[in-house]
């Protein structure tokens, strides 16, 4: 009882390519000039995007951006 190649794929490849945008997105805002990061570290940060799977690019949308007090 063998999976289904094309059922797998079905699975796989929306996974990957959410993960390709959510770390494409995360570096493109990341290396953006002036933007200001948590721990003023952007080497750190673009580690923990590329190499923390799902969960890198996330964590830096959540808490690693550092948007300060902003005056709307």
């Amino acid at each position: 009882m063998t999976p289904d190649l094309g059922a797998v794929a079905a699975l796989i490849v929306p996974l990957i390519v959410i993960e390709l945008v959510l770390v494409v997105a995360a570096l493109y805002d990341l290396t953006r000039p002036g933007r200001r990061v948590k721990g003023d570290n952007k080497l750190i940060w673009a580690l923990v995007i590329i190499f923390v799977s799902t969960i890198g690019p996330i964590l830096y949308f959540l808490a690693g951006r550092d948007d300060g007090d902003r005056a709307a």
